[in-house]
């Protein structure tokens, strides 16, 4: 039962890093095509516009790449599951969480990019302001979408690892007793019945947890 549970966490750190992973490459590309965008807007516009760095471009960039990372260590983990690794992982992913909710709260919503446009964009260039206005909210949206599986991915390796903790506990009491039970029933030489075969064949490729 242990090593199935630890079968079955592997699989779903896999597909659910995978899930980030496409967000996240989608997202460095979607950054990509922004930023160069912005740069032949840019130098479309009055010199007199002094236009500041495009924060909001470089946040979906840089949670893209941040992302991409987290799919690496959780690539790491799914091949090599034990508590201290689980441990080390969930305080990873916790403190990448907490700088990307930081960063994403002081570009998206605590700076003014509506009256920023407003205040450098005149009036002869409309489409450039309304083209940049509904990026910077598809910006904030996937941003904010891609934090969603990572939170997933938390709580399953979080739910996880309490439950390999509880069922090893179980298996070793189980062993006791069963060795108990086994010293007064059973003769010295008899043969010790074999209960790897309950497990399922993936879980053979795992290694023992520490």
């Amino acid at each position: 039962m242990v090593r199935c549970a630890r079968c079955c966490l592997q699989k779903s750190i896999r597909i659910v890093n995978l899930i980030i992973l496409l967000l996240a490459i989608g997202m460095i590309i979607y950054s990509l095509w922004l930023q160069k965008k912005w740069n032949g807007g840019v130098a479309q516009l009055p010199a007199t516009a002094s236009f500041p760095r495009p924060w909001f471009i470089l946040t979906c960039l840089g949670v893209g790449i941040a992302a991409c990372l987290s799919t690496v260590v959780g690539h790491m983990v799914s091949n090599c599951i034990s508590h201290s690794t689980l441990c080390i992982y969930i305080v990873t992913i916790i403190s990448l969480l907490l700088l990307e909710l930081a960063v994403v709260v002081a570009i998206f919503f605590r700076m003014d990019w509506k009256m920023l446009f407003a205040k450098l964009i005149d009036k002869y260039h409309t489409k450039f302001k309304i083209f940049w206005l509904f990026h910077l909210k598809m910006c904030r949206f996937v941003t904010i979408l891609i934090l969603v599986p990572q939170i997933n991915v938390l709580a399953l390796v979080v739910i996880s690892l309490w439950a390999i903790g509880t069922e090893q506990r179980r298996h070793r009491n189980d062993s006791e007793q069963a060795s108990i039970i086994q010293s007064f029933l059973v003769r010295p030489n008899s043969p010790v019945p074999d209960t790897s075969r309950h497990a399922c064949c993936s879980c053979e490729n795992l290694p023992e947890s520490t």
